[in-house]
């Protein structure tokens, strides 16, 4: 499991889904190349940056990072010529939002799996996520006021991201009308490589992160194993330690 940090400011540029999702996975890969001027850059095909990012065409990609640019959000780098006069793959220098503060976790595998107005939805409940308590709990309106998005869109979205078995969602019902449902609650689902107990092949197994509580994150690992009724011998301290790292940090403000 690779994760990267996003700050929850990155909501408050009021990008569009492609801007937003380019410029995530922008943020989420490793600056790999040290320019002159001593600032780090990444070099990426933008035809990578259309498949990961669920966007079709590659003209698509350009515009959308010809719009970063404006935005002072991106620098592209001026491409190197090759011998047979084609240029080279396209670099970029990403303006990262500082994370000091306020930041939120993502998993670099959802890219290549979500469309632009998906993934959209998807950071944002990343974001709200409270990490605590394991929930999310926006309404549909705050979830479409926040995207930009009209709420029909958020309703269908969801659904789709709860068929695709990227979130969990659950209905509480309220405290005075036990008939009366007032508050949508997600989870969001994660993914660890593991084996199967009494089987050889190796599969991957749902871990659902704990909507309840634990006392201590030795109980959390035993109680994933009789939940789900598989054990990860190979993978339990990665586990252990990712629930250590991923319940310390992070912020669940909006």
């Amino acid at each position: 499991m690779s994760l990267f940090k996003l700050s929850n400011s990155i909501f408050n540029l009021k990008l569009s889904a492609s801007e937003l999702t380019i410029y995530a996975y922008l943020c989420g890969l490793p600056s790999e190349y040290i320019m002159l001027d001593g600032a780090a850059a990444i070099k990426v095909k933008q035809a990578t940056i259309a498949s990961k990012c669920g966007i079709k065409a590659v003209q698509t990609v350009s515009k959308v990072i010809t719009s970063l640019t404006e935005k002072s959000l991106v620098e592209p780098v001026k491409r190197s010529v090759k011998r047979n006069g084609y240029k080279g793959t396209y670099m970029y220098k990403v303006k990262k939002l500082p994370t000091e503060n306020c930041f939120f976790f993502v998993d670099r595998s959802v890219f290549g799996q979500l469309n632009p107005r998906q993934m959209m939805i998807y950071l944002f409940i990343c974001k709200s996520y409270n990490t605590q308590i394991c929930d999310c709990w926006n309404s549909y309106n705050d979830i479409a006021a926040q995207t930009g998005m009209k709420r029909e869109t958020v309703i269908q979205t969801i659904a789709e991201l709860e068929v695709m078995k990227f979130i969990r969602k659950s209905r509480r019902k309220s405290r005075k009308n036990r008939r009366v449902y007032v508050d949508n609650h997600y989870v969001l689902i994660l993914y660890v490589k593991g084996t199967f107990k009494g089987r050889k092949r190796k599969a991957v197994a749902p871990s659902i992160q704990p909507h309840f509580n634990f006392k201590s994150h030795n109980s959390n690992l035993r109680k994933l194993e009789v939940v789900y009724k598989f054990s990860i011998p190979q993978e339990l301290k990665k586990v252990k330690s990712f629930f250590i790292n991923f319940l310390k940090r992070g912020s669940p403000q909006i």
